[in-house]
């Protein structure tokens, strides 16, 4: 009889350096939901949301002596991450570690620890399964995974295959109730595609998939979406709003299958200024908000991020939004050139075009995405990672210094959405979501303002590192 591994899913808790949406959103880990159904027929498999526990990493992993220990993250988590597997080799030696996530496959020279026994890097959802099969001593290492002190050549790597599957959901059903996007509540996600054809040079979407795309058939998405138990659907897909035909048919077939939904998407100002007739469509099935990066109300500036849109375009996706009543959650990127004026000037057209929710990212100039700096301008060390949050300023401003820099984008916010009319409009929520997203907001500002009172020399201070991650341990214990 074939060996069966106890194997330990985990999504980590974010560092309290890193600022922004964990404090307004807080999702399913997908990633991780696929990956434990993928080989839970022959293994057993359990997957911790550390967001949402109270009790440290090592009482999980105590509780559940993994012999494999398995975790993703983001860019942000990277220390985390480390720092877990650390925790999890000083519980059990022999318990196996696995780390993976979009920054890692392209940059696991960042992972490459003594506790980090291996790190996938291609196709997951192939290889993870060859890697346990190898771990069980039934195959060779998979070509996409590294073991330790291996360094990556993508040369040797298999072609990119998106090959996924429909995800066993109730691997989480004990948080699912708590997941959240802004003010979607109890929402559920949904991955149609994979990369964006579009080249702007400060994203990493494009980076992950190697500037390839790829969109799962239609149908294929509907069968996955009527499984969902959610009434919230959060489509992750770098770019919903794509392709007009793959769009319609999606609409067609919603409609055909009686599916009652409301759905959060990406989509870029372009396309939504183009076809206000599918936007209107969509909305009669469900689309409740669209996540749009306006990155610009500059022209150079959206010239200079190649982002192929202008001033114009974004204002007319904004009116067609507003006239279809779609939500507009709009990413701003913030320049270190700007002045005292250019944020005036951003706040003012804010103001003016109504949007209500903003994001504002800093310039973060992320490996690998095409977006260079002098280094010497970087005032948040590479290594410092749970600071390259989109929310951290990375770049020295140019006209200001850094907490009049963190000022400005207190006052930003401020303008926008806490505008009374705005506040107002929030009622039409439920009162547990004004209160999660209240909280959030307020946690977000103090962040800012701690940074504030930081000033410069904030970045040499508070590295978060594996060392910082065992004290808190050892505190909560």
């Amino acid at each position: 009889m074939e060996r069966s591994l106890n194997v330990l899913f985990v999504r980590p808790k974010p560092s309290p350096e890193t600022i922004g949406l964990q404090h307004i959103m807080v999702v399913e880990p997908l990633e991780l939901e696929i990956l434990a159904t993928l080989i839970k027929a022959d293994n057993q498999v359990t997957v911790i949301d550390m967001i949402h526990e109270k009790k440290p990493i090592s009482y999980f992993i105590h509780k559940y002596d993994p012999d494999v220990f398995c975790i993703t993250g983001y860019i942000t988590h990277t220390a985390i991450m480390a720092a877990y597997c650390r925790i999890a080799k000083e519980i059990n030696p022999k318990t196996v570690t696995v780390t993976g996530g979009i920054h890692i496959e392209k940059f696991p020279e960042d992972i490459d620890h003594e506790y980090v026994d291996f790190r996938v890097v291609r196709n997951a959802t192939i290889t993870f399964p060859k890697l346990i099969d190898h771990i069980k001593g039934n195959a060779d290492l998979p070509n996409g995974v590294l073991s330790q002190g291996e360094i990556l050549d993508e040369a040797l790597l298999p072609e990119y295959d998106f090959y996924t599957i429909i995800p066993d959901r109730t691997l989480t059903s004990k948080y699912r109730k708590k997941y959240f996007y802004v003010f979607h509540n109890k929402v559920a996600l949904l991955k149609t595609s994979f990369g964006c054809p579009y080249k702007c040079n400060f994203c990493y979407c494009r980076i992950i998939t190697g500037g390839k795309y790829f969109a799962r058939p239609i149908d294929i998405v509907i069968k996955e979406l009527k499984t969902i138990k959610e009434k919230e659907i959060y489509i992750i897909d770098d770019d919903f709003l794509l392709e007009k035909g793959r769009l319609k048919e999606f609409i067609r077939l919603v409609k055909l299958n009686g599916i009652n939904k409301n759905y959060l998407v990406f989509g870029r100002a372009d396309f939504i200024a183009d076809n206000p007739n599918i936007i209107h469509e969509f909305k009669s099935i469900g689309l409740r908000t669209v996540l749009v990066g306006l990155e610009s109300f500059n022209n150079d500036e959206l010239s200079g991020y190649k982002k192929q849109t202008s001033e114009s375009t974004n204002k007319l996706a904004l009116k067609v939004l507003s006239e279809s009543n779609v939500d507009c959650y709009a990413a701003v990127i913030l320049s270190p050139t700007w002045s005292q004026e250019d944020f005036n000037r951003a706040a003012d057209i804010m103001v003016e075009l109504g949007l209500k929710f903003i994001n504002l990212q800093p310039l973060t100039p992320l490996k690998g995405t095409g977006l260079y700096i002098d280094e010497d301008t970087l005032i948040i060390d590479r290594s410092d990672f749970s600071k390259w949050d989109l929310a951290h300023i990375m770049v020295k401003p140019h006209h200001m210094t850094v907490s009049e820099y963190y000022n400005n984008i207190i006052k930003l916010y401020q303008r926008v959405i806490f505008k009374p009319k705005h506040l107002w409009g929030y009622i039409k929520y439920s009162p547990l979501m004004q209160y999660k997203i209240i909280k959030g907001l307020i946690k977000i500002r103090k962040q800012y303002r701690k940074k504030i009172m930081e000033g410069s020399h904030y970045a040499k201070n508070t590295i978060y590192s594996t060392d910082s991650v065992q004290r808190q341990e050892q505190k909560t214990l």
